[in-house]
Parts: C-alpha cells; sequence; structure tokens
C-alpha cells in the first residue's frame, strides 16, 4: 500500500518536471515566441547600444566633472574653514581690544576725576592770588588763568621786577599743599 502511494506521487512529480522543464515551459515558450525580431528591430537594438556606448562617453566627461566640481568645493570648504578661522581670530582680537578699551576709558574717567579734583584744589589754592591783567582764578578763567602761570613761570626774565618776583613767590607758597 505504501509503495502505491510512492509510485503515484513520483509519476505526478514527474509529470510536473515534464511540464515546467525549461525547453517544454509553457511561459518560456511563449516568451521565446515573442522574442523573433525583425531585422528593424535589432537594428533600433544596435543604434541604442552604439547610444550607449555613446553615453558612455558622456558619462564619463560627467564624472570628470563630477571630480573637478568635487575637488573645487573641497577647495572652497577649505578656503571656508580658514576663512572662519580668521574670523574668529579677529573677533577675538576686537573682544580683547574692546576689553583694552573699557580699562583705558575706566582710566581716563578716573584721570579726568582727578584733574577736577586737581582743578578744584588750585582754584582754591590761587582764590587770593590776583595775576596781572586778569580777574581771580575760577572755573570759568581757569584755562587762561593757568595759561599765564605757565607763561610766568617759563619766561620769568620778563617778569624779573619785585612785584612780580614777590607774586611768583607766592604762588608757589600756595600750590605746595597741593598733593598731587
Amino acid at each position: 500500500f505504501g509503495l502505491k502511494i510512492y509510485f503515484r506521487k513520483s509519476i505526478k512529480i514527474n509529470k510536473l518536471f515534464n511540464v515546467h522543464s525549461l525547453s517544454g515551459c509553457p511561459r518560456a515558450t511563449s516568451a521565446m515566441k515573442k522574442a523573433k525580431l525583425s531585422g528593424e528591430q535589432m537594428l533600433t537594438i544596435k543604434q541604442r547600444a552604439s547610444n550607449g556606448i555613446e553615453n558612455d562617453e558622456e558619462i564619463k566627461q560627467l564624472d570628470e566633472e563630477i571630480k573637478e566640481l568635487n575637488e573645487s568645493n573641497s577647495q572652497m570648504e577649505a578656503d571656508m574653514i580658514k576663512l572662519r578661522t580668521q574670523i574668529t581670530t579677529m573677533e577675538s582680537n576686537l573682544k580683547t581690544i574692546e576689553e583694552e578699551n573699557k580699562v583705558i576709558e575706566q582710566q581716563n574717567e578716573s584721570l579726568l576725576h582727578e584733574l577736577a579734583n586737581l582743578s578744584q584744589s588750585l582754584i582754591h589754592s590761587l582764590a587770593n592770588i590776583q595775576l596781572p591783567h586778569m580777574e581771580p582764578i575760577n572755573e570759568q578763567n581757569f584755562d587762561a588763568y593757568v595759561t599765564t602761570l605757565t607763561d610766568m613761570y617759563t619766561n620769568q626774565d620778563r617778569y624779573q621786577s619785585p612785584e612780580n618776583k614777590a607774586l611768583l613767590e607766592n604762588i608757589k607758597q600756595a600750590v605746595r599743599g597741593i598733593q598731587v
């Protein structure tokens, strides 16, 4: 009984194999019948194949252009990195300069404050000393007063009269108390 089943299966398998063998496959046979080409169709295929060769040349040319563009892009990227580095350096230098300028501004403000204090001390010390042809020292005539004093001290030979010598001595005494 078991033998009959095996035999039947073997027959079925052989029948299937015969029907679907490569040469006897119904699908392959119909495809081969359809695949018969006319001379015109063969010529078209040959032209397409030769166009493919031309396209290969175009592809090679395009590949070369792509290669050149990639090299150009790489160079531009390297240049951009250099520019970014330079910009970062410049920004860092600018920040340093700005910080230095802030320090200088603070020093200038401090010096201006000190100058204002010295000016007030000088005005206070010289308030009782009258220079020839000038009103007593005040904030309005301070610069002119200092200019006249500077002239008197740098050109002492013109101020040799006893009155001027006494005036210069009084000025020396008055400014001795000012601490710088």
